[in-house]
């Protein structure tokens, strides 16, 4: 996991798999704790925490996309991935990809 820190694309992973869990902790809430159990406030606090890594995912993913050398295109498959259940899931094997491929680009043209 900190490996994957290291990297820009690698933030921009562990941010979209943060907010891809939250998401499905939020649906859950909405869901069950408050429409079928009646608990009005459940939604309060998974809402906040799923809207600032929203807003982190969305920032990291305009700071990515130059660097990285995504088109506009791209950068809309994983923003809307991330407004889907479960889609930051399906494109984090390509995200994956992507950040070895930007990080042999890196060490080619160092060396």
């Amino acid at each position: 996991m900190l490996r994957m820190l290291k990297t820009p694309i690698g933030r921009l992973r562990a941010v979209s798999l943060l907010e891809g869990f939250s998401y499905l902790v939020l649906l859950y809430c909405s869901i069950v704790m408050k429409r079928i159990q009646g608990h009005e406030e459940a939604i309060n606090l998974p809402g906040m925490i799923h809207g600032v890594l929203f807003i982190l995912l969305c920032l990291l993913l305009w700071l990515v996309r130059k660097p990285s050398g995504w088109s506009y295109h791209r950068c809309a498959i994983v923003f809307i991935a991330a407004l889907l259940p479960f889609g930051p899931f399906f494109v984090e094997p390509w995200l994956k990809r992507e950040d070895a491929r930007v990080r042999n680009a890196g060490q080619k043209e160092s060396s």
